[in-house]
């Protein structure tokens, strides 16, 4: 297996060097596409891009060379082999087809020194996240490529051409989870297949228009002013006073329950005013158990990305304002870094450390700076 990237690699420029020779238009597509980019190393196959009009005179000029072509059942690809390493001619991937113009987006790259077009950043992902499914849904392939290659993603443009996919949505929620993405409000609604058309903000009471993040987000709230969409949302919104607070706390709807009044120049859809009239106990009681979820999901990733603990499979729930945080770790002192890394992050709240030490059981901590549950 140590040789088999060696001899994909070789395939892979051979390939490519006979259709630019050809003059046969494609991109270097599948993992080794994003291998260029900056991601892993595939093991298995070499994948190309082609227009399926291209796709006869490709298989005729690698023939030439020596290649062996392969007639597969499948309508989407033709197949050809360079001794025993597979190379796909992709044609019509994830049910659509390959066309001008995605090659056109395709970059020049230099690939193991060989000069050629790899395929968009942006598409690949589109198509990579369609190709999952309930029978292949294996995220611990396809988050990897996104840490490797998320600069040079569109993840807007992702997440409107995937909204059909129930596997496409769960995989883009945990890498905004885990901080790897922009989060998923910062894509406009109204681009969003399947929801009503919010583009069209009604005017202020100056003439003009309302800030184009508040006219996408319509009813549901914008988000808080000054959030980046691509830094690390725990931070910022640690920055802005909002940790643990739910989206419509965050320069939403609770909070224009308490700041807004009719006719003033907000810059918000007037039907965002309809929020006032909700029973306060039921809103402050659906606000309440929001920003408690919330806090759990932020302070779970805290607890993920802060190197004193760098532990993924932590459970951390809060409740009437209290924290309880249940897993293993590998040492006692990584088990003590989890209650310091809670307490800074929710300064002042309860903490209950029921973390044990991997194969055996321990105590619950209680720190001085750490009032626990009885």
């Amino acid at each position: 297996m140590e040789d088999a990237p060696r001899g994909l690699r070789e395939s892979l420029k051979r390939v490519a060097v006979t259709l630019k020779e050809a003059d046969i238009p494609f991109a270097l597509g599948g993992s080794y596409a994003c291998w260029a980019r900056g991601g892993p190393e595939p093991v298995h196959d070499v994948d190309f891009m082609l227009r399926e009009e291209d796709v006869s005179r490709a298989v005729e000029v690698l023939a030439a060379s020596g290649l062996r072509p392969v007639d597969p059942p499948e309508d989407w690809l033709t197949k050809v082999f360079d001794g025993e390493v597979l190379v796909d001619l992709i044609h019509h991937p994830v049910g659509r087809a390959v066309t001008r113009q995605m090659l056109e987006r395709s970059s020049e790259m230099s690939v193991d020194s060989v000069r050629m077009p790899v395929l968009d950043a942006t598409d690949w992902f589109e198509m990579t996240l369609l190709a999952l499914e309930e029978r292949y849904c294996d995220l611990t392939r396809v988050l990897p490529m996104i840490r490797a290659m998320r600069e040079q993603v569109d993840w807007d443009q992702v997440r409107r051409s995937t909204a059909a996919s129930p596997f496409a949505e769960a995989a883009l929620l945990v890498a905004t989870r885990l901080n790897l993405i922009p989060p998923a409000d910062s894509v406009p609604t109204a681009a969003r297949p399947g929801e009503s058309e919010l583009s069209a903000a009604p005017e202020r009471p100056d003439g003009t228009e309302g800030d184009p993040a508040q006219r996408a987000g319509g009813a549901k709230g914008s988000r808080a002013e000054g959030r980046s969409t691509q830094g690390n949302c725990l931070e910022d919104s640690k920055a802005a006073g909002n940790r643990g607070k739910p989206t419509a706390q965050r320069g939403g709807a609770h909070d224009r329950q308490n700041t807004v009044e009719p006719g003033t120049d907000s810059g918000q859809p007037e039907a965002v005013t309809a929020v006032t009239t909700s029973p306060p106990g039921d809103q402050v009681e659906m606000d309440l158990a929001e920003a408690d979820e919330y806090l759990a999901g932020e302070l779970h990733d805290r607890l993920a990305e802060d190197p004193r603990v760098a532990e993924l499979g932590l459970e951390v729930m809060v409740a009437d304002g209290r924290i309880l945080v249940e897993g293993e770790v590998a040492t006692d002192v990584r088990r003590r870094a989890v209650a310091d890394v809670l307490t800074e992050a929710a300064p002042g709240r309860p903490v209950r450390n029921e973390v044990t030490v991997t194969g055996r059981v321990t105590v619950a901590d209680e720190p001085a700076s750490v009032e626990t549950i009885s």
